[in-house]
């Protein structure tokens, strides 16, 4: 993954980056902003009944020594204690719609900006993911992007508030007493210069952070994935101490950024006692000569208080918010990363598709260096079936990933019906190359619904068909809701000839020009086998048909033979199906 740009390297330049998801949050951001200025208000007004009950009962002229609530001070003192209680109840209540409010944008804003990350990653060829890690991508789009909450709007709305407070605080105290608020502030200074310290240290510990998750994630995938063989080697140990040392290095990270935010914040609050000390020395001495009542410097004290807190929260979120923008660096890289397979600016519009299929001086290299092909040149003429043949690493799976183009050549081209892929929409291609590879792909759901994947608006008679030639219906008959039964996340209430079946319908169904199969007998049963020799291949007659296989029975359904040797085709044999050709016009010849 490319490092970000350096105006991403700031919390504003990351929200700047992110901001586009917050407008469509408009309205809901401007009702939770009035219930804060509620709320602030509110805060603000605290204290006041505080300084009745000081001034007017405990400390007036009406107060009767002993029984105040005797007195005629007891009206103010039920009303100091009424206003008291409406204050909360209000503040209260403006919180929670406020933070409803903004649970609700955030959450909206966090779900537009996943989407937008997964489609970015969709749009990446099979090349990119093979160099990025499945579980960091995992933690990007699901942790990284969570914590873009706080960093959008949980962040902000907090630090307007606080502002709020902090500004309307030191009005209120000046209105009060002038000098005691210039005391109140010399404090800031102190935590201005201790803030700058500790950002910058706790920006690069928080990506640092966020880059050991990933590879946490990734180890911890990469064990689930491999459970069969971890217990059928018994290398569960093995397993775990691999993932132990990846937790360990997580946890090192994530105990570094705690320490810096605590530093932070222990600092902050010295910094800060200091300065209510210095306040409470200065109060009372202007108490004893005369410039202030006792309540007037109790609601000082408790102004001091409100005027320090939300600075000392203001830290803390924005200590949150310089995490969250490491978070934000790590989505943005998604969001920015350029598709390596991208439409053409003036795509040509495909005509009536035939199954042509040229590969021209077509090399293919995943690093740059060695060639996975080195310089394929070939034909395949409209409804032909080759198999391609040749050892492990001889190119025969990545030849065929060029074809429905996951990914492009390095050098070359390839065509289809005489136009390189390059010049047709990437969908265009898609529509008229179908894939079976050799690890059947389910997706939770119904039998129908996976191999109505193969073509969307397909009619049910159509879906059944498919199901009928691929051996699924036999299937079907033998679970409680036939076609319409639940096959579990990844199909895994399947066994793997049955997942490879679906596969085959769902290709079936996609009603394509050119079929490519990667391995299409693994996993099925001799049954499954013979039915896809003698009832699905030559019910693509005039399909074009590319087979990558090792199994030596399938040579006998195709028309050519092609093996590959270190990506070269080192030999071409003619077999002995019956071809059938179709002419310019779509018939048979």
């Amino acid at each position: 993954m490319s490092n970000p740009a350096p105006r991403w390297r700031t919390v504003l330049g990351v929200w700047v980056r992110l901001g586009r998801y917050v407008r469509p949050q408009s309205r809901r951001l401007v009702t939770a902003g009035l219930m804060s200025l509620v709320a602030v208000a509110i805060e603000l007004a605290k204290p006041w009944p505080l300084k009745v009950v000081i001034d007017r009962v405990l400390l007036g002229s009406t107060a009767v020594a002993g029984n105040p609530l005797g007195s005629a001070s007891s009206t103010l003192l039920w009303w100091a204690i009424g206003a008291t209680v409406l204050l909360a109840a209000g503040g209260g209540l403006a919180a929670y719609f406020r933070e409803l409010w903004l649970a609700e944008a955030g959450q909206r804003a966090v779900n537009a900006v996943r989407r937008d990350a997964l489609a970015a990653v969709l749009r990446q060829s099979l090349s990119w993911h093979e160099r990025h890690r499945t579980g960091d991508l995992l933690v990007r789009l699901c942790g990284d992007a969570q914590s873009l909450r706080i960093l959008l709007i949980e962040g902000v709305f907090s630090l307007g508030r606080e502002g709020l407070i902090l500004v309307g605080t030191l009005g209120v105290m000046a209105w009060v007493d002038w000098r005691m608020t210039l005391a109140t502030i010399i404090a800031l200074p102190a935590v201005a210069v201790l803030s700058a310290l500790f950002s910058v240290r706790l920006r690069g510990a928080a990506r640092k952070q966020r880059k050991k998750e990933g590879a946490l994630a990734t180890s911890a995938h990469e064990t689930l994935a491999s459970v069969p063989v971890i217990q059928a080697y018994g290398l569960a140990d093995v397993a775990i101490e691999s993932f132990s040392a990846q937790n360990r290095r997580s946890a090192r990270a994530g105990r570094q950024a705690t320490r810096l935010e605590g530093r932070l914040g222990a600092a902050t609050d010295i910094a800060l006692a200091l300065g209510t000390a210095f306040v409470l020395w200065l109060g009372v001495a202007r108490v004893q000569a005369g410039a202030l009542t006792p309540g007037e410097l109790i609601v000082l004290l408790a102004y001091v208080r409100s005027f320090y807190r939300p600075i000392r929260k203001g830290l803390g979120r924005s200590a949150a918010m310089i995490k969250a923008a490491a978070s934000g660096e790590r989505v943005l890289e998604l969001l920015d990363a350029v598709p390596d397979l991208v439409d053409p600016l003036h795509p040509r519009e495909p005509g009536p598709s035939r199954g042509q299929v040229d590969l021209r001086g077509v090399r293919f290299s995943h690093d740059g260096r060695q060639e996975v092909l080195a310089g394929i040149d070939l034909h395949l003429r409209p409804g032909e079936h080759v198999a391609i043949v040749g050892g492990n690493g001889a190119g025969k799976s990545t030849l065929a990933t060029l074809l429905a183009r996951l990914r492009d050549p390095s050098h070359g081209t390839v065509e289809l019906d005489g136009v390189p892929l390059v010049h047709l929409r990437i969908e265009d291609v898609r529509r008229r190359v179908a894939m079976v590879f050799q690890e059947a792909v389910l997706f939770e759901g119904t039998l129908r619904e996976n191999i109505r994947l193969g073509r969307p608006d397909a009619d049910p008679d159509a879906i059944e068909d498919a199901a009928r030639r691929a051996g699924v219906l036999t299937l079907a008959e033998r679970l409680p809701a036939g076609l319409d039964t639940p096959i579990g996340p990844r199909g895994g209430d399947l066994s793997g000839g049955e997942r490879q079946r679906v596969a085959l319908a769902r290709a079936l169904l996609r009603d394509a020009s050119v079929y490519v199969f990667d391995e299409p007998t693994t996993g099925l049963d001799a049954t499954a086998e013979l039915r896809l020799r003698d009832d699905i291949l030559p019910a693509l007659a005039g399909r074009t048909v590319v087979i990558i296989t090792h199994d030596l029975k399938l040579l006998d359904s195709v028309h050519r033979v092609i093996r590959l040797e270190r990506g070269r085709i080192v030999s071409e044999e003619c077999a002995h199906a019956p071809f059938v050709l179709l002419d310019g016009t779509g018939g048979r010849r």
